[in-house]
């Protein structure tokens, strides 16, 4: 609440909006609520009626179709053809033949009255089967023999689905519900068979298919409770009607039971005791009322918008002015100290904008005097790192000017100081601290002539230079700790002859100054350790001293997107990259130059 009076206070214009807002949305709200609430009771009992006549209706034609399969079954047991063809035990074969072929014609004449069944038949103890459909009979009828005794020797119909296809004809694996009810001898009256009459469980999903909305269904159960069929499977709502079954059901009656989502619909069945129950969701129900909902809430976006407008327009002469300074404030805080603000008004307001005018000036001076001395700092660090370098690679040159002079090769010592000189002339630069990529080539190539006189039988080296980039300034001793490194970490431990290839050209309009060996590489572990080295090199200086100090050096003149990029695998060798603007030397860079 703190918070909210907060946000409020602050602001004119909030408040102005708020008023508005509270004047035009609580009259609505309200409104809203009483709409909403009366069309949702209303239009929920309607939905709900016509879904519990839909419910009565399936339960109707389930029923008359049980019926219709129990009169079928009662009505082949007392056809007087049947009867006759029953009578006394076929002799051979030709004879089952025959009396085969008659009743499954009688079968078919009987079942032609019966629209929703599937099929007839009949199942003799002698091994006879008779069909009244089409279908070729199993091999090895599909009937337990439990399930026979059971149906043949009690009066009771016994239902089963079977959901992969008929139990006594091949009908391709469509699914169906079979009632097996017992079938008399006509002479002795004793059981000698049973009547199976089937329905499609296509044909009783298509009578159970209604919409009753999204996510309802439809279940048709035993008496035990145990689902027969369903019109979607649903293990969650099956357990569900399931519990429903078992409680007692008085009368045929529809029965509404009201669950936390959804109503539970059931009727019982006369003709078999079945139960269909409907789950319907109070989502669907009160999708009208939704749609009410819907329609008050855009009413209500649109009140709200006008009132946005309306409010604006109300506040707009007050607050112009102090928006104008708010736009001013945001860019010099980007910046933009040259920005201009008109000082429209005498009052509180226009003093307010001249004092922040006179404001800007002063901290746009101050700005200035820091921002020079920042470029003296940054030079200085440079400086000192360059200076850092001269000292590593002056100790290692002369350790190998001693050791041909304790060999006795003095005329190869004479060559390598002879080198040095060279070395040193372009390194000094007469105090310079960017040199043509030309010169910095001629240093390096002077250090490797110094190294090659001392690991003759270690390298060879080449050096290309694209003529294009002859006159590209770049910072003076650049190379030089990336060849050593190449030389001292790549080559020498290789164990063989190895060659140095050092490149300088133009890439997609940067300057890449390239040192590549083919020695022994570096392992995954040991190169993500350089690239960490390398990427805090500012604050780790014993790791990779001289990569990080000539990293450094090309971040302090040229920005952290140019630096030194690494690519080494074992075996095989390194490349390190070295990524330089073309114009370092130009006016981009007169500030950094200049400093030194």
């Amino acid at each position: 609440m703190e918070r909210l009076l907060k946000f409020f206070s602050h602001s004119l214009g909030r408040r102005l909006l708020l008023y508005f807002t509270l004047l035009m949305m609580i009259p609505l709200a309200a409104a809203g609520f009483v709409i909403y609430h009366e069309s949702d009771t209303r239009m929920s009992g309607s939905a709900l009626r016509l879904s519990s006549q839909i419910m009565s209706n399936i339960a109707l034609d389930l029923d008359q179709m049980v019926e219709d399969m129990t009169h079928l079954s009662s009505l082949i047991t007392a056809d007087t053809t049947v009867q006759a063809l029953l009578r006394g035990p076929a002799a051979d074969d030709e004879a089952r033949e025959r009396q085969q072929t008659a009743l499954g014609m009688q079968l078919k004449r009987l079942s032609a009255y019966y629209g929703s069944v599937s099929g007839a038949y009949l199942v003799l103890d002698s091994g006879v089967v008779a069909k009244s459909r089409y279908y070729s009979v199993r091999e090895t009828l599909d009937l337990p023999d439990e399930l026979y005794r059971q149906a043949r020797n009690h009066a009771a119909t016994q239902w089963v689905n079977c959901p992969d296809g008929s139990m006594i004809v091949d009908n391709m694996g469509s699914g169906v519900l079979s009632a097996l009810s017992s079938l008399s001898d006509p002479q002795t009256g004793q059981p000698c068979g049973i009547i199976v009459i089937e329905v499609k469980l296509a044909t009783i999903k298509r009578m159970m298919s209604v919409d009753l909305g999204e996510n309802s269904n439809v279940f048709l159960l035993r008496r035990d409770g145990s689902v027969l069929t369903a019109l979607e499977p649903d293990e969650g709502q099956q357990a569900i009607v399931t519990e429903l079954a078992q409680e007692e059901v008085i009368g045929s009656k529809l029965e509404v039971r009201d669950r936390q989502s959804f109503f539970v619909l059931r009727s019982r069945l006369p003709a078999s005791g079945w139960t269909v129950a409907g789950l319907v969701h109070k989502d669907f129900l009160r999708e009208d009322s939704r749609h009410i909902l819907q329609t008050v809430l855009w009413i209500g976006l649109f009140a709200f918008l006008i009132n946005i407008i309306v409010s604006r327009l109300l506040r707009a002469y007050e607050l112009r002015p102090i928006e104008a300074m708010m736009r001013y404030v945001k860019r010099v805080e980007t910046g933009d100290f040259g920005a201009s603000l008109a000082v429209v008004r005498e009052d509180e307001v226009g003093a307010l904008a001249v004092s922040m005018k006179n404001m800007t000036a002063h901290i746009s001076r101050l700005l200035q005097t820091v921002q020079q001395e920042q470029e003296r700092l940054r030079w200085a660090e440079y400086k000192a790192l360059q200076a850092q370098i001269n000292p590593h690679f002056l100790y290692n040159t002369l350790d190998s000017i001693n050791w041909l002079i304790w060999a006795g090769e003095n005329d190869r010592a004479s060559e390598m100081v002879t080198a040095l000189t060279g070395f040193f002339r372009i390194g000094l630069s007469r105090g310079d601290d960017l040199i043509p990529v030309e010169n910095e080539v001629k240093h390096v190539e002077s250090y490797l002539k110094i190294q090659k006189i001392r690991y003759s039988k270690l390298f060879d080296y080449t050096i290309y230079l694209d003529d294009a980039v002859r006159g590209c300034m770049v910072p003076k001793l650049l190379l030089q700790p990336i060849v050593e490194n190449a030389l001292y970490h790549g080559i020498k431990p290789a164990g063989h002859k190895c060659r140095m290839f050092v490149n300088v050209l133009e890439e997609e309009g940067i300057l890449m100054l390239e040192v590549r060996d083919d020695g022994v590489g570096m392992t995954a572990d040991q190169l993500r350790a350089l690239q960490n080295a390398l990427a805090r090199c500012g604050e780790v200086r014993a790791e990779s001293y001289g990569m990080c100090n000539v990293n450094d050096r090309i971040h302090i003149l040229a920005g952290d997107q140019y630096g030194i990029a690494v690519v080494s695998e074992a075996g095989f060798g390194t490349s390190v990259r070295l990524r330089l603007p073309k114009d370092l030397g130009g006016e981009n860079h007169v500030s950094s130059t200049a400093g030194g």
